[in-house]
C-alpha cells in the first residue's frame, strides 16, 4: 500500500503572472459560492490527510497564521484558490495545518516575456505557434461555465498535453548555441522538481492522502515526477469531479 496523491489543477481565481491569462470570475457571488461549496464537498470524498497549495515555502508561516485565524473566525478569505478551496476544505477535514510546496527562486534565467519578445523578433513562426495556436486552445470562457465544469476542463488529459506541448515549443526558441527558450524552460522544470520534492517530503506513512491544489499547467510534470518516483499512487481527479 502506497500513500495517495490527488492533483486538482486550477485556474488562478485572482490575477496572476501566468503564461496563459484567463478571465476574472466573481467567486464571491452567491451563485459562485454555491459552486465552490459543491466542489469542496466532492473533494472531501477523497478524505485528504494533508492539503498542499501553490504558495512558496518561505511564506509557510504566514500561510498557517492566516489559516489559524480563519479557523478562529478572525480572517476574511480573499478570492484565490488557496483560500476558497484549500482553507475551506482543510477546515471541513479538521486539519490544523496547510502545506506550502511552491518555489519561485531566481536562477538568473530569462523571463517568459523576454523569451517571447525574442521569438517575436527572431522566430516569428514559433512565436505565432505559441500565441495564435496554443494559447487560444488553452483559454476558457470562464463566465459561461460552472466552477466544476471549469475544473473538469482544466484537468482533461488532452488539454494537459496541449499545455505541455506549448512548453516544448518554447524550448525550441533560439538559434545555434543561444538557447533562449530553454533558459526559461529549465527554470520551469526546476520549479516543478522542487514542488515534487516538497510533496514527497510530506509523506509520513502509507496512509497519507495528499491533495495538491495547483495551477493546471503544472499537472503534466508533477504527475510525471510522482509516477517515476514510484513512491505514491496517483488518483485521478475525474473520480471526484
Amino acid at each position: 500500500m502506497k500513500p495517495k496523491v490527488l492533483i486538482l489543477g486550477t485556474f488562478h481565481f485572482a490575477d496572476s503572472s501566468d503564461f496563459v491569462q484567463g478571465e476574472t470570475v466573481d467567486l464571491l457571488s452567491e451563485k459562485r459560492q454555491r459552486e465552490v461549496n459543491d466542489v469542496i464537498s466532492k473533494l472531501a470524498k477523497f478524505n485528504p490527510t494533508k492539503i498542499a497549495v501553490e504558495i512558496v515555502k518561505e511564506k509557510d508561516n504566514i500561510l498557517n497564521q492566516n489559516y489559524g485565524k480563519f479557523l478562529n473566525s478572525t480572517y476574511d478569505l480573499t478570492v484565490n484558490e488557496v483560500h476558497q478551496i484549500g482553507f475551506r476544505l482543510a477546515k471541513e477535514m479538521s486539519h490544523r495545518k496547510i502545506y506550502s510546496v511552491d518555489w519561485m527562486g531566481d536562477i538568473r534565467s530569462r523571463s517568459i516575456d523576454e523569451v517571447l519578445d525574442w521569438a517575436n523578433k527572431n522566430q516569428i513562426e514559433l512565436y505565432e505557434l505559441i500565441t495564435k495556436v496554443f494559447i487560444p486552445q488553452l483559454e476558457l470562457n470562464l463566465n459561461t461555465l460552472t466552477l466544476q465544469e471549469i475544473l473538469k476542463n482544466l484537468n482533461q488529459k488532452e488539454r494537459i498535453l496541449t499545455d505541455h506541448r506549448m512548453y516544448m515549443t518554447t524550448a525550441r526558441i533560439g538559434e545555434n548555441t543561444n538557447y533562449v527558450g530553454i533558459d526559461w524552460v529549465r527554470w520551469w522544470y526546476q520549479r516543478n522538481l522542487i514542488i515534487y520534492h516538497n510533496i514527497v517530503n510530506l509523506i509520513e506513512n502509507a496512509d497519507d492522502r495528499i491533495l495538491l491544489i495547483i495551477g493546471a499547467a503544472h499537472i503534466h510534470l508533477i504527475k510525471q515526477f510522482l509516477s517515476e518516483s514510484e513512491l505514491v499512487e496517483i488518483e485521478e481527479i475525474e473520480k471526484y469531479l
